[in-house]
C-alpha cells in the first residue's frame, strides 16, 4: 500500500509538472487528490491513505469518487492495530460532491459529502462485513500553482449496518482530519 501511494504520488507530480509547462491558459476540469487521514476508530485512532478523483462541473461544484483504506501497521499505543492482536482491515469509499467557495485567488473553502459503503474484516478471523458510510466535511485549501495545492479538512464519518465481531455502528463513526494533495488537470 505504501509503495503504491509513493508511485501514484510520483506519477501525479510528474504529470503536474509537465502539464504546468504545456498548458498555461487551461481551466482545470478534472482533479485527483491524494489523501492522508487520521481517524477515530473503535475508541482508538487509525491512519488511512486514499484518493479522490472527479470532474469540476464549474468553478464551484465538483462530483467524483473517493476511496480510503486503513494503513495496517501495528504502531502500538492507542493505534487500532496493536501488537498481539488480530489485524483489522478497513476500507470505504463512494460518490462525492463538493462545493468550493473562493476566499482569494489562493485560498478557498470546500464543503463536501461522500456517500458510499465500507468493508471490515480481521486477518485471522473468518468473515467480513459491509456497511453504509456517509462522510460530510469541510476544508480550507491553498493553491500553490494552477495545477497543485494543499488542503486540510475536518470530517465526520457516520457508519450504519456494522455487525461484525464486537463492532457496532459507533465503532466506525467518528471524527477524522485529513491532509490532501490536490492535483488539477
Amino acid at each position: 500500500m505504501k509503495n503504491l501511494l509513493v508511485v501514484l504520488m510520483v506519477v501525479f507530480v510528474s504529470f503536474q509538472l509537465s502539464a504546468q509547462e504545456l498548458l498555461t491558459q487551461h481551466e482545470n476540469r478534472f482533479y485527483a487528490d491524494l489523501v492522508s487521514k487520521a481517524a477515530a476508530l473503535n475508541g482508538s485512532w487509525g491512519l488511512l491513505g486514499g484518493m479522490r478523483a472527479g470532474y469540476n462541473i464549474d468553478k464551484n461544484i465538483s462530483v467524483g469518487a473517493a476511496a480510503h483504506g486503513l494503513i495496517p501497521n501495528k504502531l502500538g499505543g492507542s493505534y487500532i492495530n496493536q501488537d498481539n492482536r488480530d489485524e483489522l482491515h478497513l476500507g470505504y469509499g463512494g460518490a462525492e460532491v463538493s462545493y468550493n467557495y473562493d476566499l482569494s485567488d489562493k485560498f478557498y473553502l470546500t464543503g463536501n459529502m461522500m456517500i458510499g459503503a465500507g468493508r471490515i474484516d480481521y486477518e485471522k478471523m473468518d468473515g467480513n462485513d459491509y456497511f453504509f458510510v456517509m462522510e460530510p466535511g469541510a476544508s480550507v485549501n491553498y493553491r500553490i500553482t494552477d495545477y497543485f495545492g494543499l488542503g486540510y479538512s475536518l470530517n465526520y464519518r457516520l457508519a450504519s449496518g456494522v455487525k461484525y465481531a464486537d463492532f457496532s455502528n459507533a465503532s466506525f463513526s467518528g471524527w477524522s482530519t485529513e491532509l490532501t494533495f490536490n492535483f488539477g488537470f
